[in-house]
């Protein structure tokens, strides 16, 4: 009896990653809160419950100035600014 042929696989390997990747400003104030708090942004609220996620990241252009000057709301019990150029203050 023979052995079953062996199927000859090449090894995978992990998709590159870019350098200049730019978090959204979603992504962005999730995380500068999930800081803030000390916790795994998984653990926060959806930010959703306090303003339109979509809206955020159409309002919010990080990679050039912004006719929006900056917008501020409450999130996690955190009071969040985000300015048009996407620098986020979380207090």
């Amino acid at each position: 009896m023979s052995d079953p042929p062996v199927q000859q696989t090449s090894p995978t390997t992990a998709p590159e990653q870019r350098s200049d990747y730019e978090p959204t400003p979603v992504v962005a104030v999730i995380s500068a809160v999930a800081d803030a708090a000390g916790t795994d942004p998984l653990k926060l609220p959806p930010l959703s419950n306090v303003i339109d996620p979509e809206a955020l990241n159409d309002l919010v252009d990080c990679g050039r100035n912004s006719a929006l000057r900056s917008i501020s709301f409450e999130y996690a019990g955190y009071d969040v600014i985000v300015s048009g150029t996407g620098d986020i203050q979380v207090a």
